[in-house]
């Protein structure tokens, strides 16, 4: 479990050695093997074995307070294991029924809190040489928020050179202009901030292209004897309206299957192609480019 009281508490099954928060004067029962996960406690273990018999009981002061001390062994005595996907028959149903592309979606218990991770557990990886491992681990839990939060995830994966993860959060980020300036300040440099302005700059033009080249009878197939002058002029009014206002994260499908409303509700030709036109829509979107890394080369 991930939750944030676990990583409050520490209970160690087997401790021989002790620890001591400083500021709070807490201490904590440790297993001294657990503890050489980290090469800080390592190196410090062969320096003091050099000058001591091994058998007694030692207490190392450690200058963190009690609550990220707790962090620090949990760490190093239960590395969290990662996240757990949903199946993936729930992960699509988030996604094709609003035409969108699937997200990747996680047991929300089985997540370590974003704050959490960015605020505290990489800097202790960090700071305490924790195993690469640990880190990769904490790398997937990070991926695990980019579809809820995306820019966040972005700006720190970015400054981490944690590529993939950076690749993946930055399809999911609102239109840069949608937000504030504190919020903007999140991503590193110049360079990661125009990456994204060029990937939505081109995401909005391949989604007006979709939208002006998607014919609801293309080439005459399926058309309705009866409506297809009207049918036609109500879908080549609302994808000219819709093609003017479209943003990176428009979801142009559903806004022209909206149109099925304006057709006649028993005629099932006007219907049928309706759907049909629509499906390729969102087809097609969800194949258009949508992350970083799909950006062209620059020579």
């Amino acid at each position: 479990m991930s939750s944030p009281d676990s990583w409050t508490t520490f209970h160690c099954e087997n401790p021989d050695f002790t620890v001591r928060s400083v500021p709070d004067d807490i201490s904590f029962r440790v297993n001294r093997e657990s503890m050489r996960n980290s090469e800080v406690f390592r190196d410090m273990f062969l320096i003091g074995e050099g000058g001591s018999s091994g058998h007694e009981e030692q207490t190392v002061d450690i200058h963190e307070t009690a609550a990220v001390l707790i962090a620090l062994l949990r760490l190093l005595h239960y590395p969290p294991a990662p996240p757990v996907l949903k199946p993936q028959e729930e992960n699509w149903q988030y996604g094709i029924p609003h035409h969108k592309w699937p997200k990747r979606m996680y047991d929300p218990a089985s997540v370590i809190p974003l704050p959490l991770l960015l605020d505290l557990l990489y800097g202790l990886v960090d700071k305490y040489a924790i195993s690469d491992a640990v880190a990769q681990t904490f790398n997937v839990h990070l991926l695990a928020h980019a579809s809820t939060f995306p820019l966040q995830v972005y700006g720190f994966a970015t400054a981490q050179g944690i590529d993939y993860v950076a690749n993946e959060a930055s399809q999911y980020l609102m239109p840069l202009a949608s937000y504030r300036p504190h919020e903007i300040a999140l991503i590193p440099d110049v360079l990661a901030y125009h990456k994204l302005v060029q990937l939505q700059a081109a995401r909005v033009k391949a989604l007006r292209d979709l939208v002006i080249g998607e014919e609801i009878f293309p080439h005459g197939y399926g058309a309705c004897p009866s409506h297809q002058q009207e049918t036609t002029a109500c879908w080549e009014a609302r994808r000219t309206a819709l093609a003017s206002v479209i943003e990176t994260d428009t979801d142009i499908a559903g806004e022209m299957e909206a149109m099925a409303e304006s057709l006649p509700k028993t005629c099932k030709a006007c219907q049928k192609a309706c759907t049909a036109a629509v499906q390729m829509l969102a087809y097609k979107s969800r194949k258009t480019l949508r992350r970083i890394d799909q950006l062209p080369a620059e020579s």
